[in-house]
């Protein structure tokens, strides 16, 4: 069994972009490679993201969440959560909505958070390593 990893948003949005194909080739190792934890709140933006800023048909982001939840353990982001995300951001300086993310991921026993955008090598609490995949792809087959 591979490294459990929680794999943030962006990273799932490259497996989509066809106009990225180095980072789309990397993010899909990525997804590959890891053994992939996500949360209620990565589905939310990747939503967002599919409707907004890089529009698809519904029906293709409904199959786009399906399959990253069928290859994903889901955290689902509770009051929990959002306490100890707040606390991480007092403690950290990261935004709220990165440290939602960091509190999923130390929740879930992940030993890295997969990003582009979050301080790469930064450790939190001792047990998390924020890795930023583009600049450490030696990680992967």
């Amino acid at each position: 069994m591979s490294d459990r990893a929680f794999i943030d948003t962006n990273i799932f949005i490259y497996t989509q972009r066809i106009d990225c194909p180095a980072k789309k080739e990397i993010a899909e190792r990525t997804v590959g490679h890891f053994d992939c934890i996500a949360s209620t709140q990565v589905l939310n933006e990747i939503a967002n993201v599919f409707t907004k800023k890089y529009p698809m048909p519904v029906e293709k982001v409904v199959r786009l969440i399906k399959s990253i939840s069928e290859i994903s353990k889901i955290v689902v982001v509770d009051e929990s959560l959002v306490e100890y995300a707040l606390d991480l951001h007092a403690r950290y300086k990261l935004s709220y909505y990165d440290c939602l993310i960091v509190a999923a991921a130390i929740y879930s026993g992940c030993q890295y958070l997969i990003t582009e955008d979050m301080h790469d090598g930064l450790l939190i609490e001792n047990n998390l390593k924020l890795v930023n995949i583009f600049n450490h792809i030696d990680m992967l087959p």
